[in-house]
């Protein structure tokens, strides 16, 4: 239950950072960033296992390729400008740094 729980929780947390990087520049990127990489990290403290960190990070990672790629009527939520790109890359850092660091 915990697994498929933890996938959930990395899908929202993933969803709420693509919805809010855009809103408030930069403040809401930045917001995005910490709160990913805060969320990943407090499942991992609450669970105390790293496996739940990582399957959440998974589902994060799936949200954000979905959305900065191009949809059937040809929308894209994470633009290819100067806060799209500090999303990606400010994000995946966080997450890798939200596993590696112990819960």
């Amino acid at each position: 239950m915990r697994l498929i729980l933890s996938f959930v929780i990395g899908t929202i947390l993933g969803a709420a950072a693509v919805l809010l990087h855009a809103a408030y520049p930069p403040w809401g990127s930045l917001l995005s960033i910490l709160g990913s990489g805060v969320g990943i990290w407090l499942l991992g403290r609450a669970w105390g296992l790293r496996r739940y960190k990582f399957l959440a990070a998974l589902a994060w990672c799936a949200v954000f390729f979905r959305a900065g790629t191009l949809g059937i009527g040809g929308e894209l939520l994470i633009q290819g400008n100067v806060m799209g790109n500090a999303l990606m890359v400010g994000g995946l850092l966080s997450l890798i740094v939200a596993i590696s660091l112990k819960a």
